[in-house]
């Protein structure tokens, strides 16, 4: 905003200098038209930037891929954490890994560390894991 109110200040400030040095005649009615052009130009830029669409949608500048990847990835690993707790009555920590490929976000890995070293657990777990079509599935118990 800041950047438009200064634009439209230097605009206006122009016209009114570039108006009083030129000679009075047709040369100064034919600049006075063209700096209000520029200068009605200049005012209405915020309304013209409504009208542009874009076909994609939103540009990789305005969208933070990594940002967004991290909190998805921090809500699959809470709600792994919460889904594993309920199917196998046991304590967890859950890593996925979440990324942004081909316009879609995916999980890309799943790590699940849990408490007890039974390998069994481990077992059922991973086929589990399988089952929910995660990839790159790592199930290891805590070292003590």
């Amino acid at each position: 905003m800041k950047t438009y109110l200064l634009s439209a200040a230097a605009a206006i400030f122009l016209s009114v200098i570039i108006s009083l040095l030129v000679p009075e005649g047709k040369l100064n009615k034919t600049i006075t038209f063209i700096m209000r052009l520029v200068c009605i130009l200049v005012l209405i830029q915020p309304i013209t930037g409504l009208f542009k669409l874009s076909p994609q949608g939103p540009t990789d500048s305005t969208v933070d891929y990594v940002f967004v990847e991290s909190v998805y990835s921090d809500h699959q690993s809470a709600q792994l954490e919460k889904l594993i707790k309920t199917e196998f009555e046991t304590e967890c920590e859950c890593t996925v890994k979440v990324e942004y490929a081909d316009g879609e976000f995916k999980a890309k890995e799943a790590a699940v560390k849990i408490k007890e070293n039974n390998s069994e657990l481990i077992k059922a777990i991973y086929e589990y894991l399988q089952e929910l079509n995660y990839i790159n599935i790592t199930v290891y118990a805590e070292s003590t």
